[in-house]
């Protein structure tokens, strides 16, 4: 592999960031709690689980991931 080809220091920062989101929902699965809201409990839609595996909140709580 040339130095071209090696990702980005960004590039890695994001791959970091989503492998410790799949960590936190294989820790929901072992714990149960995958598929719920981290913040309120409510029951994820299948069909954002679907597009975003490792969704960790409702949609009324997405803004807690942004800060």
């Amino acid at each position: 592999m040339t130095r071209d080809a090696l990702p980005s220091s960004d590039g890695l920062v994001g791959l970091d960031d989503e492998l410790a989101d799949v960590e936190r929902a294989l820790t929901r699965l072992d714990d149960g709690t995958y598929g719920r809201c981290e913040t309120c409990g409510q029951a994820l839609p299948d069909e954002r689980l679907a597009v975003a595996p490792a969704a960790r909140r409702c949609g009324g709580h997405l803004d807690l991931d942004r800060s």
